[in-house]
């Protein structure tokens, strides 16, 4: 699983099964913490449509943090302001980048949360499209 996926999935689950899941993590294993989970503010880069040229928008605030599981390092940044969650994202990477056994289920717990966010934004689309205002017919009338 390729850093954006994952780093998608973990931003867009529940914050209790994430901070669960880096508990869990943590208490197996000795995680040192390398970067204490801080607010810090990112530019956000937004494509123009009608050039197709990037721009920045201007600057969001966000939460990041770093952690050490052995030689390998976990690292996770999230907007908005939930250390916690952003600390337990960093540990679930550090898993992962190890080769732990856990890997298999943290890819599991990965995929069903996954599925459910796609059945979230299906719904929230469908409710959307179905408010939708087609003009091209109003003025046929």
């Amino acid at each position: 699983m390729n850093k954006n996926t994952l780093f998608g999935i973990l931003n867009f689950s529940e914050r209790t099964d994430v901070i669960h899941l880096g508990e869990q993590l943590g208490e197996k294993y000795n995680v040192v913490l390398i970067k204490k989970p801080h607010k810090t503010l990112v530019m956000l880069k937004v494509r123009e449509s009608a050039r197709n040229s990037l721009f920045y928008a201007g600057e969001a605030l966000a939460c990041e943090c770093m952690v050490k599981l052995g030689d390998n390092k976990g690292f996770a940044a999230s907007l908005g302001d939930d250390p916690e969650k952003v600390y337990a994202m960093a540990v679930i990477d550090a898993v992962l980048n190890s080769n732990l056994p856990e890997a298999a289920f943290i890819i599991k717990s990965l995929n069903e949360w996954e599925s459910k966010i796609k059945e979230k934004r299906a719904l929230e689309s469908a409710l959307i499209m179905s408010t939708k205002v087609n003009f091209n017919v109003m003025e046929e009338q």
